[in-house]
């Protein structure tokens, strides 16, 4: 299990979230919006009946916000439940996926039985991906993506369309102003995004994926028919029609990502690679000292030892707010 952990470890053994700065999630900072935290507290007492299981009002909002037809949507108990629902369905014999990325990519692959073969990018190459070089049935690819923040290009993922069957995860594309895959859907290509990290809602959980119709359908009959509760499609709901939320949440990223990649760069020996959206992936010798004494300090950032590709010296961070990157940096100046 130690291989698929991941980060907002908080917790202790009796379940209790601990009173940690958290680096090691890549949540939205500036928290839940006014919007979310009056729907949800408004409609608390709903909570007595079952959830939608059409969800009709999430899937027009989810529509009309991404401008994509309902029939091609699947909502989801956030982002990771898609490739679980999609490697079952489909069961494709060989899985290729490019590392360092996500792990429950390969979890669910294996939980489905999926023969899966790691193409590892190489940091010395800026972790690019050769796309002429992956052959298998089905390619599934992080866009940005997770930990390296890189952003294939949608010219790669037609290219890679044309001989496997391309998963794109844009759990983070609401981050940054790019185009998205989405309007590329098809029977080889699909595509799926979390709204937990943007809206900063991963304790309700909620995502979708867009898919073409006859694999939504699909889809749509093997999952839990109330996979997505009743919280959830009202925070979702309320969320989408955010608009001024997602411009301020740029416009934090389009600041902070600056400043924190120069101050980051200020600290002697660390090797920082270019981030796309809100979180960076750096290497530095001490990293396990540099864990270490952070944790003392109540500050968590993301080892990656566990990620195929990498080692115990590299380190993922979110971005955060000013007041909490100071935190961060005035712990790690200390250290140094």
């Amino acid at each position: 299990m130690e291989r698929y952990e991941h980060g907002g470890q908080i917790y202790d053994s009796a379940g209790n979230a601990g009173d940690w700065l958290d680096f090691s999630a890549n949540i939205n900072p500036l928290g839940l919006s006014e919007k979310i935290l009056r729907t949800l507290t408004e409609n608390l007492r709903g909570v007595v009946n079952y959830p939608d299981p059409n969800a009709a009002e999430l899937k027009r909002a989810i529509s009309n916000r991404y401008d994509v037809p309902e029939n091609n949507l699947v909502l989801l108990n956030g982002a990771a439940e898609f490739f679980y629902l999609y490697f079952n369905a489909t069961r494709p014999k060989r899985v290729i996926i490019p590392v360092p990325s996500f792990s429950e990519y390969e979890r669910a692959a294996r939980a489905a039985c999926c023969d899966v073969e790691f193409f590892i990018t190489k940091p010395e190459e800026n972790f690019s991906l050769d796309v002429e070089k992956l052959r298998a049935d089905c390619v599934i690819l992080g866009r940005p993506n997770n930990p390296t923040g890189n952003l294939i290009s949608l010219e790669k993922i037609l290219q890679l369309a044309e001989v496997a069957s391309v998963v794109v995860d844009e759990s983070f594309i609401d981050f940054i102003n790019v185009e998205s895959a989405r309007k590329f859907i098809s029977e080889k290509i699909s595509v799926v995004q979390s709204l937990t990290k943007i809206f900063a809602i991963p304790g309700l959980r909620l995502g979708f994926a867009v898919v073409e119709g006859n694999l939504a359908r699909r889809l749509n009959l093997s999952k839990d028919v109330w996979n997505v509760n009743f919280l959830a499609q009202k925070a979702g709901v309320a969320a989408l029609s955010d608009e001024d939320f997602l411009r301020r949440t740029r416009a934090w990223l389009a600041t902070e990502k600056k400043f924190f990649i120069e101050r980051l760069g200020n600290l002697r020996g660390v090797k920082i690679f270019q981030p796309s959206a809100n979180f960076i992936l750096f290497k530095h010798e001490r990293a396990e000292e540099i864990l270490d004494s952070l944790r003392r300090e109540k500050i968590l950032l993301r080892s990656c030892a566990n990620f195929a590709g990498l080692d115990k010296f590299y380190l993922r961070s979110a971005i955060k707010s000013r007041e909490e990157n100071l935190r961060l940096f005035n712990a790690l100046e200390k250290i140094f």
